[in-house]
């Protein structure tokens, strides 16, 4: 009974390993924290990077398909990059072991987008582990061959992504060239080449919760398809959770966290679909270190002007005089001249000085808020305003060409507003600022041909007629 069961297993494991031959696509469910593992051209898109996964299928079944992953990448200059995987997997009675060096090539296409070229170049061993069958036909080539169970063949790989700062968009080829080795006669093993594709999105970018959705597409051409989609929500850029659902394969779900300089994750799914029955969990973990660090600008410390004061000369000693009385000298009383009182500014004087002080107030391109030095000048324009209580103006925004003229307008009119509630909050009386108004670029203050375009992204003060 016991040699049956054996043989019966045996039997299975090589169906198995002839299954491989067509089902030879790698689920990795932490492509979003790594997406390498999809397509080499990904080298050089963030800091230097390696990683380490771990998958194990089919909890609970006896032998089940193991697969370790080993990757790192680095940008080589503005342009080039370079990559190194190397994956060890087991299905079944079939080991297999494979390196692939990759180079990739970005092209930037915009201030926030790229797109990467890449090729690889692999070598990969495949063992068949015929001890460990039990043979009931003792003339089996593939099993009773000791001498040839193992063979050695080169692989290719070619990928296209395209990176900006929200949209990812990728294709790999893979296995476009693979040598054909033989174990014995007839039996051989051979990768089957495999497409790729993935797109993913990041909305509410930079905020404390992004939501990005992956969608991604496996298939060989034999026609096994693997279709899945991922929704990940990121907090704060440091914790990732995600869900997802394979085509007839199952449910996924997805943990990862970034710890300084650490990247960890963890991924589940439960196969029971209609190509996966039954066949339990799956589990997936990894491990990455990257060299990215968050750059702030610091402002610098000045440093302290030393002024060399001479030392005081020494006291001069005057000689001793004799004093001489003179006479006094009675002087002619002259009435000191009457001096008039400065005239009073007109309100339109009063208006052109605010609106000097106001042309050192410029926002940055596409703000609305003003940076601390621009806070500083408005307290200029504040004690200006209190110092003149019975001046009423209106507070007019400006906006220079860039953008469409709708955007413009609402600029404008949001800086105007900006600008009274600071000057409120700094003690002018909100009765003094009377009306907002928002010109856009319409009301050009500086020629926006030239360098002074800048200056046109500020507010300026009108006369209530």
């Amino acid at each position: 009974m016991k040699n049956i069961f054996k043989y019966f297993y045996s039997c299975m494991m090589l169906l198995f390993v002839g299954d491989v031959m067509s089902q030879q696509i790698s689920l990795f469910n932490t492509y979003s924290l790594d997406p390498l593992q999809l397509n080499i051209a990904y080298a050089g898109a963030s800091c230097t990077e390696a990683n380490i996964h771990y998958r194990t299928q089919w909890i609970g079944m006896q032998n089940t398909p193991k697969l370790l992953q080993l990757n790192a990448h680095t940008a080589l200059g503005k342009s080039n990059a370079l990559a190194l995987r190397v994956n060890s997997q087991t299905q079944g009675l079939l080991n297999t072991l494979g390196a692939t060096i990759g180079y990739a090539y970005r092209i930037k296409v915009s201030e926030t987008a790229k797109v990467h070229l890449g090729l690889g170049i692999g070598f990969t061993q495949a063992a068949l582990l015929a001890q460990k069958a039990i043979v009931i036909d003792g003339n089996d080539a593939a099993l009773n061959n000791s001498t040839r169970q193992t063979a050695n063949g080169f692989d290719s790989e070619f990928g296209a992504m395209f990176v900006g700062s929200k949209l990812k968009l990728g294709v790999a080829a893979l296995h476009l060239y693979n040598s054909n080795p033989n174990f014995a006669g007839n039996s051989s093993y051979k990768a089957l080449p495999q497409l790729n594709s993935q797109v993913s999105y990041v909305f509410n970018k930079d905020k404390k919760l992004e939501v990005e959705p992956w969608i991604l597409s496996r298939n060989t051409i034999k026609g096994d398809n693997v279709i899945e989609g991922m929704l990940n929500f990121n907090f704060a850029k440091t914790i990732t959770v995600g869900a997802g659902y394979r085509v007839n394969y199952g449910f996924l779900a997805l943990l990862g966290a970034k710890i300084g300089a650490l990247k960890l994750g963890y991924s589940f799914d439960y196969t029971a679909g209609k190509n996966a029955t039954n066949l339990g969990t799956s589990h997936q973990v990894m491990l990455g270190f990257n060299t990215c660090k968050n750059t702030k600008k610091i402002k610098p410390v000045e440093e302290p002007v030393v002024v060399n004061i001479p030392p005081p000369p020494p006291p001069v000693v005057a000689e001793p005089t004799v004093a001489v009385v003179e006479p006094p000298v009675i002087k002619e009383v002259v009435p000191e001249p009457v001096v008039e009182a400065p005239k009073a500014k007109t309100e339109q004087e009063l208006v052109e000085d605010l609106n000097q002080l106001s042309d050192a107030v410029i926002f940055d391109l596409n703000k609305s808020t003003l940076n601390s030095e621009g806070l500083t000048r408005l307290d200029n324009i504040a004690n200006f305003l209190k110092s003149n209580p019975n001046l009423k103006v209106n507070v007019v925004g400006h906006a220079c060409n860039i953008g469409d003229k709708a955007k413009n307008d609402l600029l404008s009119k949001q800086r105007a507003t900006y600008v009274r509630n600071e000057l409120i909050k700094r003690g002018v009386d909100s009765k003094n600022l009377l009306q907002i108004i928002g010109v856009g670029a319409e009301q050009e203050l500086y020629n926006n041909n030239t360098s002074d375009q800048p200056k046109n992204r500020t507010v300026r003060f009108q006369s209530v007629k």
